[in-house]
């Protein structure tokens, strides 16, 4: 084979520019700080090293949507701790308010505190995000989920959904928690009503014992058959054996002038018998009773004011929903008359009680369900930071790049090139011509 002068510049080239390659690949691979700079350089190894980054990149989309869940349902807590902490000084007002050394001013001076909270509270309920979107007010987050209608009532303006952020391939977390059932649908204080029906008798009733009440409407009232839910009082004289019954006299059923009081009370004292039917007239309690003291049947207190020989209807009223707000307001409206009966402001500071005992139970569910969300989303970040570094660990695993080995590696490369850079310089220099 004849070794020509072209052949002898053809190697040397070709061989310093697969050393010039080889140090380009080795100084890319430093530069990336991987072994696998392209899918060529080890083909199962970078399909792997795809998979493990798209996995990350998931993992950090749902990264920003757990953010994104953790402040939505932060912001809720500190709302829900709020409102259960004004609910509660509310209540030691109303505390204070009842004691019997306050005056008419210091009474309105505690409804005018219990006021500002009321406002404060207000402003809790329609509060909002830091992207402006209302936390309670369901799906419908553009509009504050409670307005004061015309009245000066707190009215709902939401709707019930939920928004769900999604945490992972299969799971989804609520993000927001309606205000309608925190705290508008709210159970007010059970009641009842009762109306004198004979008799020459006035008829007051209260609720004397809340606990025992709720008792009794949990056993006995029925939504579906009003009536159900009436009772029929009866008050009668004690005679002799074979005595007649005096006639009953209701000319002035429902008068109350100072002449009926008069004449009325004059009965106070007087022994006398009770029962109390059903809608079916069976007797569910019976006793003695004395004129002008009360009678006392399942937490409610009837008092008659009148000769024993009477009739009253008694009716359990339906349970009903309410806006906490509007219950505190309506008590405030109580203790701001200054007309207002001590039985009135008892009635009230116990609707009242009960509408914000009520409230703060579902606050509290509110609060429990935000907190167990809250512990899943910081469990699940944990997960994903977890499997985020299992990945790459698996990662700098296939395609880890030892420094000191490629720098090594980078030196002899160099070295090399500059041997083919000498034996080309000497090689070029090689000519018959020269000997001559």
């Amino acid at each position: 084979m004849r070794v020509t002068n072209n052949l002898i510049y053809g190697q040397s080239s070709r061989a310093i520019g697969q050393a010039n390659e080889k140090i380009l690949n080795a100084q890319e691979k430093i530069s990336a700080q991987t072994d696998i700079v392209r899918p060529s350089d080890n083909p199962v190894g970078a399909s792997q090293i795809l998979m493990y980054e798209g996995s990350n990149n998931r993992l950090k989309l749902f990264d920003e949507s757990m953010k994104m869940a953790t402040s939505h349902l932060e912001y809720q807590e500190v709302a829900l701790e709020s409102l259960n902490d004004s609910m509660d000084d509310i209540r030691t007002l109303f505390i204070q308010a009842q004691n019997d050394i306050n005056t008419q001013e210091d009474i309105d001076a505690i409804v005018q505190e219990v006021a500002l909270i009321t406002e404060s509270m207000a402003e809790l309920m329609n509060s909002k995000s830091a992207d402006g979107n209302y936390i309670f007010a369901g799906t419908d987050t553009q509009g504050p989920p409670f307005i004061l209608d015309s009245q000066g009532r707190y009215q709902w303006a939401g709707n019930e959904g939920q928004k769900y952020a999604q945490i992972s391939e299969d799971m989804k977390i609520p993000v927001s928690d309606s205000g309608k059932k925190l705290f508008q649908d709210i159970w007010t204080n059970r009641t009842f009503s009762a109306q004198a029906l004979t008799g020459d008798v006035m008829l007051s009733a209260k609720v004397g014992n809340q606990g025992d009440f709720n008792q009794f409407m949990a056993n006995n009232y029925d939504p579906e058959n009003p009536s159900s839910n009436i009772f029929r009082l009866t008050t009668t004289p004690i005679i002799a054996a074979g005595a007649t019954p005096p006639p009953v006299d209701s000319t002035n059923l429902g008068s109350d002038t100072k002449a009926d009081q008069d004449r009325r009370r004059a009965f106070d004292g007087t022994p006398g018998s009770y029962s109390i039917t059903n809608n079916l007239g069976e007797v569910v309690s019976s006793g003695l009773y004395t004129a002008g003291k009360p009678i006392n049947f399942g937490g409610m207190s009837f008092l008659m004011k009148g000769e024993p020989g009477a009739t009253a209807d008694v009716t359990l009223e339906k349970p009903r929903r309410d806006n906490v707000l509007n219950e505190i307001n309506d008590t405030l409206a109580v203790l701001s008359d200054r007309n207002s009966s001590s039985e009135d402001r008892e009635r009230a500071f116990s609707d009242a009680n009960a509408s914000i005992n009520n409230a703060q139970r579902k606050v509290s569910e509110g609060r429990s369900s935000v907190g167990a969300r809250l512990n899943i989303l910081r469990d699940r970040e944990s997960f994903s930071s977890a499997n985020q570094l299992s990945n790459a660990v698996s990662q700098d695993r296939i395609a880890g790049l030892d420094i000191a080995a490629a720098a090594t590696e980078l030196s002899m490369k160099e070295s090399a090139l500059s041997a083919s850079q000498k034996v080309f310089t000497r090689m070029s220099n090689l000519s018959l011509f020269n000997k001559m």
